[in-house]
């Protein structure tokens, strides 16, 4: 007798193939058999009447390299499909670190990633300093989902150079040596790869430049011989220009990351969206993607695969936040801000008044305008593809009043708790023309959620969910995907770059992280602020309706919406390929 049937389910196996009628059998973690009718007797059977029954999702851009150490939920990601989830991203981690230097990797993440310090400095045990003692801790670490880690490469500079030198020097060539055995060390006890950053805009709490972007070429060249002569590995990076500030680097950025796959022999994957000063130049990535693959290089870009947004309310960024007489009540509790805000007085002087200087640990705050014609009202049902009909300035239109005023009034709802939904990439014509070619397109990859980052910016881990509702269901603007061939975006593509090669697919001998879908009731409920950090701490949340369970290693951990207390996950190891 076999632990679990699976019955009467569409089967979408991840391979792109679509679905078909049949069960899948599991037993000890693995799947045993996938067909229709199958005759094992289990001891307990679950019905997928009427049911999509997909491979676990792979979320490949993470940063809950904290988060996992406290969250056994890893939510909200797990409350979407995913299965696994990816951390280190974009250069950051928190392995290897010296003791004395664990202030400065920690201050980096939270700079980064806007996570609370307060929750970082309450809800991290140190117990490692290498690498390899890392990846024992996660393992050891019970919680709903698998986790593979990145080696970020601002670690591996902290490590070998000190907290003050790694920021500002070059590294000499004893340093650049450590760098590459502890690399090689973690690739031994299994990461997945290594991430960097070449973006000044990836600032620490004291708005330093991230350390990976002070490396040389004689740095990251030693890196890649590293990966060379392991043979296994991915490199995850976030190249100069990529939030707009520099977009003439792409050139230079595109040719460099060529070079450094070839001298890798890995594939080398990075993030871009569309953006609005430069709406075509992300076409140039994907080109010198194909280019690349058609001689056996693979740069694989990124995408989010929607706009790339920020929901903006008064417990997450405004354009009244450095307005002097709004400072004067910033950190009042909500009520009593909104409250106040309500005063007509108060309320025209704070309209009337030009903002302050953003501090320098706010780097993206000049890169927000809240263009009325970019901030669209959030339904019940959120819509992330809104038509002008539903953005601010057509409100604004219909009330004959400035968009600044409806925006104040706006954020006064609720009791100040709305949200609105401002896009700020991948949206210049304002609907997802381009996001549909950039998920069309042969090289692309399914990437930058961001879940656990941005905490007061975004809740973009809900993707999975609207990668299936939105394209494969719900999209009236333009054209659609099967859904079979979303499902294999988000499990068997990642799955084999990443080296995962145990996942991502339902065929007998692999992992049982499958989901079990209602896909005529799954729909995303709209983004909330909570306080469910350590010490408090605040960040965004998004859950959904239809998944009928989740499943890994073949113990259900959701179903029907509600954790079932099962904690099967622990580290996933790249397998070499």
């Amino acid at each position: 007798m076999i632990d679990l049937v699976i019955r009467g389910g569409q089967v979408i196996d991840g391979s792109g193939s679509g679905a078909t009628p049949g069960d899948v059998a599991i037993d000890a973690g693995r799947i045993v058999e996938v067909g229709p009718s199958l005759t094992l007797s289990a001891r307990r059977e679950l019905s997928a009447d009427g049911a999509y029954v997909t491979p676990g999702f792979v979320d490949i851009h993470t940063h809950y390299d904290a988060q996992v150490l406290w969250d056994p939920l890893v939510s909200p990601s797990s409350e979407h499909g995913v299965t696994s989830v990816v951390i280190g991203n974009c250069g950051l981690g928190l392995a290897p670190v010296r003791p004395p230097d664990r202030p400065a990797v920690q201050r980096l993440l939270g700079g980064v990633e806007d996570i609370p310090q307060d929750a970082l400095d309450e809800g991290i045990q140190w117990s490692w300093e290498n690498y390899p003692e890392y990846l024992k801790a996660l393992d050891s670490s019970p919680r709903s989902v698998e986790v593979g880690a990145l080696v970020g490469h601002a670690a591996l500079r902290v490590y070998a150079m000190g907290g003050e030198r790694a920021y500002r020097d070059a590294a000499r060539p004893d340093e650049i040596a450590e760098m590459a055995d502890q690399l090689r060390q973690a690739l031994a006890a299994g990461a997945l790869g290594l991430s960097t950053s070449r973006s000044p805009l990836h600032c620490d709490c004291d708005g330093r430049s991230t350390p990976s972007y002070f490396a040389l070429d004689e740095e990251l060249n030693a890196l890649a011989e590293v990966f060379r002569s392991e043979g296994r590995g991915v490199i995850e990076l976030s190249f100069r220009g990529s939030a707009g500030d520099d977009p003439d680097a792409i050139e230079g950025e595109l040719a460099w990351m060529r070079d450094f796959a070839v001298r890798a022999k890995r594939p080398v994957t990075f993030g871009i969206a569309q953006l609005d000063a430069c709406p075509d130049r992300w076409k140039l990535a994907y080109d010198r993607a194909l280019d690349a693959r058609a001689v056996g290089i693979e740069l694989r870009p990124q995408t989010l695969g929607r706009m790339q947004s920020v929901l903006v309310g008064l417990q997450t960024v405004h354009p009244f936040a450095y307005r002097p007489s709004y400072l004067a009540l910033g950190e009042l509790p909500l009520a009593e801000r909104v409250q106040r805000l309500r005063d007509p007085a108060l309320r025209q002087r704070i309209l009337s008044e030009e903002p302050l200087p953003a501090p320098e640990n706010d780097p993206f705050a000049v890169l927000f305008d809240y263009a009325g014609d970019r901030v669209f009202i959030l339904d019940e049902n959120p819509d992330y593809e809104p038509g002008p009909e539903k953005s601010l300035a057509a409100l604004a239109r219909r009330e004959a009043r400035p968009e600044i005023e409806v925006l104040y009034d706006l954020l006064l709802e609720e009791d100040g708790q709305s949200l609105l939904l401002y896009a700020v990439a991948n949206y210049s014509a304002g609907d997802h023309g381009v996001a549909y070619e950039m998920l069309s397109h042969p090289c692309s990859l399914m990437g930058l959620g961001d879940g656990g980052a941005h905490c007061g910016l975004i809740c973009d881990a809900s993707v999975p969910t609207f990668l299936l509702t939105h394209w494969s269901r719900d999209r009236q603007r333009g054209p659609r995907f099967p859904i079979e061939w979303i499902v294999h975006k988000q499990t068997a593509d990642p799955a084999a770059l990443f080296g995962l090669k145990d996942r991502g697919l339902l065929r007998p001998g692999l992992r049982a992280d499958i989901n079990v879908i209602d896909f005529s009731q799954l729909q995303l409920e709209r983004p909330r602020v909570v306080h469910d950090l350590p010490a408090a701490g605040r960040r965004l949340v998004q859950g959904a309706r239809g998944y009928v369970a989740t499943l890994v290693a073949g113990q259900i951990t959701r179903e029907h919406g509600r954790d079932t207390g099962a904690r099967p996950g622990g580290l996933a190891r790249a397998h070499a390929v």
